[in-house]
């Protein structure tokens, strides 16, 4: 046994001595037998196993399309439908069939109706084309049956309702059909609900979605079906409301950061990742990527796409999203064959969420060996195996005293840094630019190092990070000193996220609506009593809080905040006025692309 492999059993048992274990009481034997089997062999592996996201581009779709629907049976994706380039909007007939594993494509058999804005769905191996439209007058209530062994086509009942631009999705071997739109030149949402069930070939209506809508996607995680955005008329929505089957109710969820529709949604490992879209057709697409995760009910973000894209279908297979055709462009819209795949890493292994993999994330792990847990499961990635063994192990060594941070963390500028001009930011590309005469503190910081400011012309200036207006997010900084009017941090051509207000330094924001309910919210803490304190603001899409030593100590509701596309600056105001720049020192400046609780 290597010298940390000792190291680790000494800690081990030392814990487990005091009675400062976390565990109830571990097996000996379990332990002996991970840490002297499996850990000397996995430090001398050496390296980091990554938890990237990265986007590969695979073989063109023989046809490009747009507004279509595909599929996966038995490991192959089947494109279905949709239409070809504006300014004729022609259907689509072929069925096109994706291999992975070859990265190449098969024609089948033509959909009997040609259309575009249909939607399917798969159950007991064979795909339901449901709904759809052959051009802009009209919409089908068809639902035809594909079954890919036979390679053939059966005329099923009728949808009650006619309609195009719906989403569909299965629970329990039965299709739901959701919203859409009566035709292309009516673009109202609508909120029916209707189910088929291919066992007896009838139709059910159930409780209508709350939120009319046409161009939404749908997605299903433990049996609720998740109605995400859309749009009621013309601009897409943030809106998602969760259907439960079984008691046939909608709920309301988190608002997706970004309203859109004609987007995609796929399901890996619990989470639906929404892909693409627009705000409305006669925009440029999105190439975004955001994340929802049902059991936390909150929103991330993940790397986009390549490209923009909007009206694309998406499929997964083997843990894989795969993004096929759509459109890049307003009207008129060229239709697409591009193919992208996106390969998602496993999360890492920081189980107590202290940004580090030591030695209390292999005490989890051990403690937890041989059960299915799947918080601990992290091998293979990116949803486990349902076991914690020797494949988890080897991923968590392989971070071994490596730093983890949150996939929300948007920027992280720590101030740690000894000399120079730039301030790093360890989580993203928006590193800082020191201007003035700051101070390196390598020793003076709450954490670790800080940046010490003059009060006159010191700040630092960052590239654009976020728009306030686009979605939720954090921003903490611990800072010491300060006076009445002095800003923390700002926003070049907008306002000022945090500072000491004017006449007594209590904490406030001017992050708020552009609108006539637009005001400053303001905390009744003084912050400029020269001691360290942690600034936080929250804005999780409808109230506005701010923390100090992460506690809260003001919040309140607002309808938006106001945009803006500028850079950042620490330790001073938004138009670098005398009398807003910091006196004092900053320290760990964070912000996340979600509302976090400190």
């Amino acid at each position: 046994m290597n010298k940390s492999s000792l190291i680790v059993l000494a800690a081990l048992f030392a814990r487990g001595q005091k009675g400062r274990c976390k565990m109830k009481w571990l097996n000996v034997s379990k332990i002996r037998f991970v840490l002297f089997v499996f850990v000397p062999a996995m430090l001398l592996i050496g390296g980091r196993a990554k938890a990237d996201v990265i986007w590969t581009q695979k073989a063109d779709m023989p046809t490009a399309r747009w507004i279509h629907s595909s599929s996966v049976v038995d490991g192959k994706i089947y494109v279905i439908g949709g239409a070809s380039s504006e300014p004729a909007i022609e259907a689509v007939w072929p069925v096109e069939v994706y291999d992975p594993i070859t990265d190449t494509w098969t024609q089948k058999a033509d959909i009997p109706t040609g259309r575009a804005f249909l939607s399917a769905s798969v159950v007991d191996g064979k795909i339901y084309a449901i709904g759809g439209c052959p051009d802009s007058y009209k919409s089908y209530s068809v639902v035809e049956e594909y079954d890919p062994v036979t390679d053939t086509w059966t005329r099923k009942a009728d949808m009650p309702t006619a309609r195009a631009a719906l989403s569909t999705s299965v629970v329990d071997g039965k299709i739901y059909a959701i919203g859409g739109m009566t035709s292309t030149n009516n673009r109202v949402g609508l909120s029916t609900v209707e189910v088929y069930d291919p066992a007896t070939g009838t139709w059910t209506s159930k409780a209508a979605m709350p939120t009319p809508r046409y161009a939404l996607s749908t997605s299903v995680v433990d049996g609720q079906i998740y109605a995400i955005g859309g749009a009621s008329q013309t601009p897409g929505e943030h809106t998602v409301e969760a259907y439960d089957p079984a008691t046939d109710t909608w709920t309301r969820k988190a608002d997706m950061p970004t309203a859109r529709r004609n987007f995609s949604t796929s399901v890996v490992c619990g989470k639906i990742y929404a892909i693409g879209g627009w705000l409305n057709s006669g925009m440029h697409p999105y190439s975004i990527v955001e994340v929802y995760e049902p059991a936390m009910n909150m929103w991330t973000k993940e790397a986009d796409m390549p490209d923009v894209r909007a009206c694309l279908s998406t499929s997964v297979v083997d843990g894989r999203i795969y993004a096929i055709g759509g459109t890049f462009q307003p009207h008129p819209c060229p239709a697409l064959s591009t193919v992208y795949e996106l390969t998602i890493g496993g999360h890492a292994p920081d189980f107590n969420g202290d940004e580090i993999v030591d030695i209390n994330d292999l005490l989890i792990l051990i403690e937890h060996w041989g059960q299915a847990e799947p918080s601990v499961d992290i091998a293979p990635p990116p949803c486990g195996d349902g076991i914690i063994d020797a494949k988890d192990l080897e991923v968590l060594m392989s971070y071994w005293q490596q730093e983890v941070l949150p996939v929300s963390l948007l920027a992280y500028w720590k101030f740690d840094e000894t000399e120079g001009f730039i301030a790093a930011d360890s989580a993203g590309d928006y590193d800082g630019t020191l201007n003035g005469n700051p101070v390196w503190k390598p020793t003076s910081g709450k954490v670790n190092g800080a940046l010490q400011l003059d009060g006159v012309d010191d700040y630092v200036s960052t590239p654009f990070v976020l728009n306030p207006a686009a979605g939720t997010f954090s921003v903490f900084a611990w800072v010491k000193g300060g006076a009445p009017r002095q800003v923390i941090i700002s926003q070049k051509n907008g306002v000022n996220w945090l500072l000491a207000d004017p006449s007594a330094g209590k904490l406030m924001t001017e992050l708020q609506s552009s609108g006539r309910d637009g005001r400053p919210l303001v905390s009744q803490t003084v912050i400029t009593d020269g001691v360290w304190h942690r600034m936080g603001f929250v804005w999780d899409g409808s109230q506005r809080i701010l923390y100090i030593d992460d506690v809260e100590v003001v919040k309140d509701t607002q309808a938006s905040l106001a945009a803006a596309t500028g850079g950042l600056y620490f330790g001073v105001g938004s138009n670098l006025s005398v009398g807003s720049f910091w006196s004092g020192l900053i320290d760990d400046v964070r912000i996340y692309n979600r509302a976090v609780s400190p």
